[in-house]
């Protein structure tokens, strides 16, 4: 029997910036670069600890909100549960969808497409579906961007705002990928043809 393995994405909302609300402990560097975004396993009875912990993505390490008495040195608590993966700050995970097709490439087969629906400041990227490969029921942490520039802007140097925001994932009986955008109400269709 094969066992069923669950994951989620954890959407690390903060009302407002860290320096705003705790200019005492953060800068807007910070901001921007915090709280990471994560992808967790799920088992029976796990708790990965919000709102009273996020995570560092760069020291890989579990930190005490600012709410609770953190001040971004400080260490959550080692009961909570580690993500599988982390995602740089602010791209605003909207959905996931572990891939079933057999018209992608076979590295595609069984991995994850995420939809990002925000921008990380920190990369100058967003806006876009990423992929995570999986093996044997486990992420490897090697994601990446799979279908980008649906802002339809340098997000380096933008001119203006986003044109399209990804954020839901279907797969279609023929193993193409759609992506619905919920700025302009546009559905995108990704497919893949070998060349021979």
């Amino acid at each position: 029997m094969e066992r069923c393995i669950q994951f989620t994405l954890c959407l690390t909302a903060w009302p407002g910036q860290f320096h705003e609300k705790f200019p005492q402990y953060f800068d807007a560097t910070y901001s921007a670069t915090y709280p990471a975004e994560t992808l967790y396993e799920l088992k029976k009875g796990a708790d990965a600890g919000w709102p009273y912990i996020y995570y560092d993505h760069i020291r890989h390490k579990k930190l005490l909100a600012p709410e609770f008495g953190g001040d971004g040195k400080k260490e959550g608590d080692s009961k909570y549960l580690e993500p599988a993966l982390a995602f740089p700050a602010h791209l605003g995970p909207n959905a996931m969808l572990f891939y079933t097709g057999t018209m992608f490439p076979e590295k595609y087969r069984n991995g994850a497409f995420i939809a990002f629906h925000n921008q990380s400041p920190e990369l100058h990227k967003g806006f876009c579906v990423a992929f995570v490969p999986f093996k044997n029921g486990k992420p490897t942490g090697n994601w990446e961007i799979f279908a980008d520039d649906f802002a339809g802007i340098d997000l380096k140097n933008p001119t203006g705002p986003s044109q399209h925001k990804p954020c839901g994932l279907a797969q279609g009986p023929d193993g193409a990928l759609y992506v619905s955008d919920d700025l302009q109400g546009t559905i995108y269709k990704i497919t893949y043809n070998a060349k021979g």
